[in-house]
């Protein structure tokens, strides 16, 4: 009889199992609907990006127990719940009714609730991962016991959809600087910045006044459009500067979705001038060279660039030297001119000025009229002009030389002044006086005659002076007082009809700053 209830026990076991495991396999391994649908993803470089369908998760249950027990003997269940997918479960629940003639002894582990029935929360159960439960009941009477462990668990699938803002850019570039009726150029260029298209696009700028564009409008539009994501336009356009001063022209780009950008642009507008003058000697004795300065001045607003002055020599006069880099460009003989000097001045700015010095020496006895020019870009030009009367001289050349220049207070130097009779008959009764600035003491003189001081004037007794004879005279001093002062020195003599030759020297007497 006890063999006979075991095997009638083991076919109700694998009943009950078939029973409880073909359904409830069936309702687990059966997929879920998927949460979103497939879609296609529309070829716009715009659009949102196709949402693949993730894996759907697979949960199985299987109890195992002794298919045969004797009465109060404790059955020991083992439930095992395995996630047979590649995706994870949620909210994973093991649901075990308590069967009929049975009681609850224990559960490893414990289950979470157990009224009305047991129940284990498991929470997530990752892919391919198993979880076991030991359950044991003990029987309560003779009657066979049914045991049912039923699995739940949830599958969802979220997607996301970016709400994407459209962004807009604008840049402006144009110069900073320019001079009255200048041609400026601008270019604006409008960006899409954004991961989306933006629509009617409209770039719109206002010139002020100052600025004249060949439409005569002061406010430009241009109507741009669609921008795809990534996408740039540019317009250019020109206007001319009609006033001086700092000018502002604002661009603003607006689109669809209340966009808007702004950029702006500032130039500097001034007046280009250029002014010059010329000085020089009213009068000069041939042969002796004569210096001429020329000053050239930029009296605008803005810079001039590539200033060019040229100067004319006439015929009769002969060029010696020039400062500055100034270029002597000779003119073939005969002609009314002997040539011609330039120097060149890359860059002089705002209210700058330039000097430069001209040197030359008559070979006759005339008026001669030296005319210079200067020019500049756009046109710019100026003229300034000297006229010397060269006189006839004697045979006599003076010369005045300072041989240390420049020279520190309490230390001495020298003049020395030469006379020489360049001429072919005798100079007589040649005088030299000299006359020292009070800031420098005469010490001794040497000389080939006698002299005299009175106060700081050393007077020379005449003396003769055979043809391409030369007389020497030395003068020391002693610097007494810091400045800038002229040695001079007077020559007479009878034959010198137009009067006394007159030379200075130039000399500069600084303090030692450690004296200070």
């Amino acid at each position: 009889m006890n063999r006979r209830s075991c095997l009638v026990g083991l076919a109700l076991l694998l009943v009950v199992v078939l029973a409880i495991g073909l359904p409830v396999g069936l309702l687990l391994f059966a997929q879920p609907p998927s949460l979103v649908e497939p879609f296609s993803a529309p070829a716009r470089v715009d659009a949102v990006p196709c949402v693949e369908d993730l894996p759907v998760p697979v949960v199985a249950v299987r109890v195992r127990v002794a298919p045969c027990a004797a009465p109060g003997q404790e059955l020991v269940y083992t439930i095992c719940v395995e996630n047979q997918s590649q995706a994870a479960a949620h909210h994973v629940l093991v649901r075990n009714p308590l069967p009929q003639h049975a009681r609850f002894v224990r559960a490893e582990p414990p289950p979470t609730s157990q009224q009305p029935e047991l129940v284990w929360s498991l929470g997530t159960l990752a892919p391919c991962a198993c979880k076991t439960i030991t359950l044991v009941l003990s029987p309560t009477g003779t009657g066979d016991i049914e045991n049912c462990a039923r699995v739940q668990f949830e599958h969802g699938q979220c997607v996301c959809t970016r709400i994407v803002r459209p962004e807009l850019d604008v840049c402006k570039s144009g110069p900073h600087q320019a001079i009255l009726y200048d041609v400026l150029k601008y270019c604006i260029k409008v960006t899409n910045t954004g991961a989306v298209a933006v629509n009617g696009v409209r770039l719109t700028d206002t010139l002020p006044p100052q600025l004249e564009h060949a439409s005569g409008q002061t406010k430009l539009t241009w109507d741009i459009g669609r921008l795809g994501p990534g996408e740039s336009r540019c317009v250019e356009y020109e206007v001319v500067a009609k006033g001086v001063g700092r000018f502002c022209n604002r661009t603003v780009a607006t689109a669809e979705g209340g966009l808007r950008k702004e950029a702006e642009s500032c130039v500097e507008v001034g007046e280009a001038k250029l002014q010059m003058s010329k000085t020089g000697p009213a009068q000069r004795y041939v042969n002796l060279p004569a210096t001429y300065l020329i000053t050239v001045v930029n009296s605008g607003s803005a810079p001039l660039q590539d200033v060019i002055i040229t100067d004319t020599i006439p015929a009769g006069l002969t060029f010696l030297r020039a400062s500055e880099g100034g270029q002597f460009l000779p003119q073939p003989q005969p002609a009314e001119t002997t040539g011609t000097v330039q120097w060149r001045i890359p860059l002089l700015g705002a209210g700058q000025s330039k000097t430069v010095e001209l040197v030359l020496r008559a070979d006759r006895t005339g008026r001669f009229c030296n005319r210079a020019k200067a020019q500049a870009g756009r046109g710019l030009t100026a003229e300034g002009e000297v006229c010397t009367d060269f006189l006839g001289v004697s045979a006599l050349l003076l010369e005045v030389v300072d041989l240390d220049d420049p020279v520190e207070v309490g230390a001495e130097t020298r003049y020395v002044i030469i006379v020489r009779n360049q001429g072919t008959e005798r100079a007589t009764n040649v005088r030299i006086q000299a006359l020292a600035p009070k800031q420098m003491a005469i010490v001794r003189v040497t000389g080939p005659a006698d002299h005299k001081k009175e106060g700081q004037r050393v007077l020379f007794f005449p003396l003769q002076l055979q043809p391409q004879g030369e007389a020497r005279y030395e003068v020391y001093t002693k610097m007494l007082e810091p400045g800038d002062v002229r040695f001079q020195v007077e020559m007479t003599a009878d034959q010198l009809k137009s009067g006394p030759v007159r030379e200075q020297e130039s000399t500069t007497i600084y303090r030692d700053i450690r004296n200070r």
